[in-house]
């Protein structure tokens, strides 16, 4: 069947979990849950033409804002995943994609929403227009998860560590690729909170601004008994880069 006739909802995707993607305790990293998304994400918009190669041809880009994904069952172990994408909503600027991951026994290992804008990569504006210069498949209004592309900065950080943007952090569009900030995030986790890791249940992802090359940014830490929050604050621009929320069992 072509693509043209097959609902988008129901289109599944293959992925794979590699070696890589998983700690020294055999627990999924929180890099792999971004790395998977932007997979998914990636290759469902080029099998559905809105895909970089489609966007910029008229200079735009879809840029995250917000990722939050919900976990039901721990990856433990290389494996192959199963998963449906669709574009679920649109609010002014922001486009709703959701997200579900299963094995091969049709178990839902985790799930997530995101929410995208589509940026002009040349003066870095938003695209706020109502009518596209490509084609989006229709909306289908089913969430997989409660989500919003904003979060209020909260809780009383620590200062972990600073750093320095380097030639390795920097993609395609000139900024800080998002998939570097749950690392940066990891990178801030002690021995303890990394071994809580099989525990997670949810992680929210808020981009708030653009990191380029040599900014020098700030990480910051609050954690309680049932919540960490990190913060990367760009000390170069003096503003929040972005804020990671993980939520344990």
């Amino acid at each position: 069947m072509s693509i043209e006739k097959v609902q988008e909802h129901t289109y599944v995707h293959e992925l794979d979990v590699e070696v890589a993607y998983l700690n020294e305790n055999q627990t999924l990293k929180p890099s792999a849950y971004q790395a998977l998304f932007a997979q998914l994400a990636e290759n469902h918009l080029y099998s559905f033409g809105a895909g970089a190669n489609v966007t910029l041809k008229h200079d735009l880009a879809w840029v995250l804002i917000s990722i939050s994904i919900e976990i039901s069952k721990p990856i433990d172990k290389c494996m192959k995943l199963y998963a449906n994408t669709w574009y679920s909503q649109r609010k002014g600027p922001y486009y709703r994609r959701e997200l579900i991951f299963y094995n091969d026994k049709n178990d839902i290992m985790f799930k997530g929403s995101t929410f995208s804008i589509l940026m002009n990569v040349k003066d870095r504006s938003v695209f706020r227009k109502k009518d596209l210069p490509f084609s989006l498949t229709t909306p289908y209004p089913k969430f997989c998860v409660e989500a919003s592309p904003h979060f209020r900065d909260e809780g009383d950080f620590d200062i972990v560590e600073t750093r320095k943007v380097l030639n390795s952090f920097i993609d395609g569009y000139g900024h800080v690729n998002n998939r570097y900030y749950s690392n940066f995030a990891y990178d801030a986790f002690n021995e303890e909170e990394k071994n809580r890791l099989s525990k997670l249940k949810r992680m929210d992802i808020y981009f708030k601004s653009e990191m380029r090359l040599n900014d020098s940014f700030t990480i910051k830490k609050s954690a309680d008994q049932n919540q960490i929050i990190i913060q990367g604050y760009n000390n170069t621009k003096d503003d929040i880069s972005f804020d990671i929320v993980f939520k344990f069992a």
